[in-house]
């Protein structure tokens, strides 16, 4: 049962907690080997505290098409003290999405620019949007322990370099993407590093 929780109280709910995010490959980028990813849930799933709290933007969980919303429904599998938070824009809520399983509570709101084209995340004129304003709001509450980053997109880029300006420390993992950032052209084994891993691979060798 997905409960809903407003924003004031969602402030409240989050003090004293610790919490953590997990950014990644999305659905246009998907990842390209399960084993290299389950390797890396079990991972994360040591680093996390136990009750913790983990914030999630929304990804569908789909074996299928493995995106970073397969990751917290393998975690909800092997964890029953991790309670799963949703924040989205309450346009996804006006058109009836199914929400996952793993989903404790949601937060839906309206913080997000009206265009054409639906903004779920990221930075415009300097100042974060959307869901990435949700939790830059919520990181300023109580701090987050930890960012897990597998892989990723240019909008990850931007909210990791949003997240190092409240010294929220990350972890990445330089995850190999299926496509290049269309869901279509798949990745070729002839490609750079750099190409398999994405945009993302410069947190690699800022890690070196």
């Amino acid at each position: 049962m997905n409960q809903e929780i407003n924003y004031k109280d969602l402030k409240k709910y989050i003090k004293h907690k610790d919490i953590y995010m997990i950014l990644g490959h999305d659905i246009n980028n998907q990842f390209s080997n399960l084993v290299e990813l389950n390797k890396v849930i079990k991972k994360i799933n040591k680093l996390i505290k136990k009750n913790s709290i983990l914030l999630y933007f929304g990804d569908i969980s789909d074996i299928d098409n493995p995106n970073i919303g397969l990751v917290f429904d393998e975690l909800y599998v092997k964890r029953d003290d991790i309670e799963i938070i949703m924040i989205q824009i309450d346009k996804d809520k006006e058109i009836d999405i199914e929400l996952s399983d793993f989903v404790s509570k949601v937060m839906w709101h309206n913080k997000y620019p009206r265009t054409k084209k639906t903004i779920y995340n990221g930075i415009i004129n300097n100042k974060p949007v959307s869901n990435t304003l949700i939790w830059y709001e919520l990181a300023q509450i109580e701090k987050f322990k930890n960012i897990f980053v597998l892989g990723g997109n240019n909008l990850t880029i931007d909210e990791i370099n949003l997240a190092n300006t409240l010294e929220i420390p990350y972890i990445y993992y330089p995850l190999k993407r299926k496509y290049l950032g269309d869901g279509k052209t798949l990745v070729s084994k002839k490609l750079s590093f750099e190409d398999k891993i994405g945009p993302t691979h410069l947190f690699y060798e800022i890690k070196i």
